[in-house]
């Protein structure tokens, strides 16, 4: 199951992933450790919108992805067309039949260019095979 994090959550485990201290982030990045402190507790309601962009910078993410409005960490705004996605697959993926998440795991998992390669050599030559809409050469 996936769970949301919290913006709280998301500077915390951005900054324990690096191993960092908040004293090594308060050196980064001028913000002041009490306040760093505050900003991942999860009794803080009130966060600097500049002290948000300064931290998002120094991550390397961006605003939407810390707030809760994209699930992308760093490419929220990425043109369909530079993904080379039809219209079929927009349709498929907007329409709600897939999970999309799952989807996002599934391609993601270290197995997954092994099993396009496996498919492809079990696959006739030239064959087409249909799901959902969906025409895949395979050659």
């Amino acid at each position: 199951m996936y769970i949301k994090l919290t913006l709280q959550e998301k500077l915390k485990d951005e900054r324990t992933s690096r191993r960092m201290t908040l004293a090594e982030l308060e050196k980064a990045t001028g913000i002041a450790r009490a306040t760093l402190g505050k900003y991942e507790s999860d009794k803080c309601t009130d966060i600097s919108p500049f002290n948000l962009a300064k931290l998002a910078e120094y991550y390397g993410l961006s605003m939407d992805y810390l707030m809760g409005l994209t699930e992308n960490k760093n490419h929220p705004n990425t043109a369909l067309h530079e993904l080379h996605l039809n219209d079929s697959t927009v349709d498929l993926l907007k329409s709600g039949a897939l999970n999309n998440r799952l989807l996002c795991e599934f391609v993601c998992h270290p197995g997954f260019l092994r099993l396009l390669t496996d498919m492809e050599t079990c696959s006739p030559k030239g064959a087409h095979t249909t799901s959902g809409g969906i025409s895949v050469r395979t050659s």
